[in-house]
């Protein structure tokens, strides 16, 4: 390649118009400050390179993609030709002064160059002396400015610092544009991770709001509008069994089947870690929306599977619709359909409900009791009473069951069942029973320190609250032994026949825990549908008879033989069994006489306060 001094043979250089190229650098450099399209300021530059130069052509040419070089912008005529021809051979004065980020010249090329294939064309166009000035900002290649004459053309000293000037004001335009698209693209991209689940890609709660609000501006007449709440049943099991991770996964796996649910146009938003909304336009009746519902919990109910873990998921979908166009409605018709939600769970997994006014009062009323029971929780309000479990043949409290009782300042002392209706929330009722449970063996530890070995032998916990599937049981309840210096085999955990046989995972957990010693109970035993191969199968150490038997013992044979099954199952499998509920003396002397050891009652002992019970165990 031959770059030539500024004294090579050829017509004398033309004189640089300084004021005019002082005039074009203001002018640029204001509208550099502003508001401005790159291509306008560097068509107006090589117009202007053209002018203050005395040339016949001048080019601007930017990096592309895969390396190419791409015209940006250029004078007309044989320029534009002259350009195409380089970018088509990859070769001539604008490549290599951007490959080797330094000016070229060529006087003539006629006879100076090493660029045959171009050479040839250019001349044919009628293109001579040509300057290739290289553009570059904050360490990286820009571009270049090619400028052209028709004859042969020494260049100056003067006219080569005028070019380098109009370059430097093409490489600012160039910088300038790609930092302002940068943080265009930035913005855009902040926005839109605003406005969007990072985890889903889906709408937030505050896009839904206004997409809804809008829709409710616009609904025709005669037609409604639809929301749905859908909530993922079960995310925290998967979560807890494996892993966050797989929490992820079923997140994503839920937002495309809901996609695929829904009717083209619309508008589904995460809103929650595991809740949804979608937003339902001009429907024609209730019907539709309740359609939709119903083909989400379809959808929901298949297999999915996630890095090889297959899961069950399910959904619980809540409906409320409207043909109020009042954009003020949004957050009410989103609560009604939060409400509905609730209602198709306390139903069970994988339903759905439409809105009921009448309904919703009544669980507002329970909502109201919940946050009372969670604030009476949280502040000490609660107590835990325990009920004697007497050895009849030694005619002693051996053991004793905890049971959580609220003194309420309006209605008195209620027991269990009188509020944990209330509780519809699985956590409040987690956090009730892990209350209990450390509550129960730190009172065992105290009556060790106090009675010596006239303290309880066991205490009985119903665990059923604390979810006897979860991973965290096995963990609370070693925690609680060990806080309080209590062998496993002193903690007795209460479970019914249902969750036992509903949940295989149960049957871990029980197995696990029984293998660290605890003793595992089922209460209520007779009630459920206890499979007796099963039963043979789990690590019971004592079953409870239900009090409904025991009431009816005295005059109802098919109930004292019941209890007598019982009880003698109970010995051949080596299970202690404990029948409840005993409320007189002929009741304990016909239980005696079935061969019943140990029993519990109001007959036996009420359930009481630790410091009023002292009194029967020290006996």
């Amino acid at each position: 390649m031959s770059t030539p001094a500024a004294g090579t043979t050829g017509p004398a250089p033309s004189p640089v118009r300084t004021a005019e190229l002082l005039t074009h650098v203001q002018r640029v450099a204001r509208r550099l400050t502003g508001d401005f399209e790159a291509e306008d300021v560097l068509h107006e530059l090589v117009r202007a390179a053209v002018g203050v130069l005395g040339a016949d052509g001048a080019a601007v040419v930017v990096p592309g993609e895969e390396g190419l070089l791409r015209l940006a912008s250029a004078t007309a005529g044989a320029v534009t030709e002259v350009e195409a021809v380089q970018e088509l051979l990859r070769e001539g004065p604008c490549w290599d002064a951007h490959r080797r980020g330094r000016v070229v010249l060529s006087a003539d090329l006629a006879v100076e160059g090493d660029w045959p294939s171009y050479q040839r064309r250019a001349t044919e166009l009628g293109v001579h002396g040509v300057c290739a000035l290289p553009m570059s900002g904050r360490g990286a290649p820009l571009g270049v400015l090619t400028v052209y004459h028709r004859a042969p053309h020494r260049w100056s000293g003067a006219e080569l610092g005028a070019a380098g000037a109009f370059a430097d004001l093409a490489a600012c335009c160039l910088a300038v544009a790609r930092d302002r698209e940068e943080t265009r693209s930035a913005r855009e991209e902040l926005a839109y991770r605003v406005e969007h689940d990072a985890l889903t890609g889906l709408p937030v709660r505050a896009v839904f709001l206004q997409e809804l609000a809008r829709a409710l501006r616009e609904l025709p007449r005669h037609r409604l509008l639809g929301v749905l709440f859908v909530d993922l049943d079960g995310l925290k099991r998967t979560n807890d069994t494996h892993g966050h991770l797989a929490g992820d996964q079923l997140i994503r796996a839920s937002a495309r089947r809901l996609r695929r649910a829904v009717r083209p146009g619309d508008v589904v938003a995460r809103v929650g870690g595991d809740e949804f909304l979608v937003l339902l336009r001009e429907l024609r009746s209730a019907g539709e929306a309740a359609a939709v519902a119903a083909r989400v919990v379809r959808e929901f109910a298949a297999p999915a599977e996630l890095d090889d873990v297959a899961v069950q998921p399910s959904a619980s979908v809540g409906v409320a619709v409207t043909g109020t166009a009042d954009p003020a409605d949004a957050d009410a018709l989103v609560s009604r359909a939060d409400a509905a939600m609730y209602g198709a769970k306390r139903s069970g997994p994988g339903r759905w409900a439409v809105f009921d006014p009448e309904a919703h009062a009544g669980a507002a009323g329970r909502g109201d009791r919940g946050t009372e029971l969670r604030r009476a929780l949280r502040s000490g309000g609660l107590q835990v009473h325990y009920e004697p479990v007497v050895d009849v043949d030694a005619g002693r409290a051996v053991a004793v069951e905890a049971l959580v009782r609220w003194p309420h300042p309006q209605r008195g002392l209620l027991v269990a069942e009188e509020f944990l209706h209330a509780a519809d929330d699985p956590e409040l009722l987690a956090e009730l029973g892990s209350w209990v449970l450390r509550s129960a063996c730190a009172q065992l530890a105290a009556w060790d320190g106090e009675l010596g070995g006239r303290a309880p032998e066991r205490v009985l916990v119903d665990v059923s609250a604390l979810g006897t599937g979860e991973p965290r049981l096995e963990r609370e309840v070693l925690d609680a032994l060990a806080a309080h210096g209590l062998a496993p085999g002193r903690l007795v955990l209460g479970t019914t026949e249902r969750e036992v046989l509903d949940d295989p995972r149960t049957s871990g957990t029980l197995a696990r825990l029984h293998e660290h010693g605890c003793v595992i109970a089922v209460d209520d035993f007779g009630t459920g549908h206890s499979s007796l191969s099963r039963l043979v199968h789990l690590p019971v150490g004592v079953l409870k008879v239900d009090r409904s038997f025991t009431g009816a013992v005295l005059a109802d044979a098919a109930a004292t033989a019941v209890v007598a099954t019982v009880l003698r199952l109970g010995e051949s499998l080596g299970c202690q069994v404990v029948v409840e509920g005993v409320e007189d003396r002929d009741t304990l002397a016909a239980l005696t006489a079935l061969g019943c050891r140990y029993a519990q009652g109001p007959h036996l002992g009420r359930p009481a306060p630790a410091h009023e019970l002292r009194a029967l165990l020290a006996r």
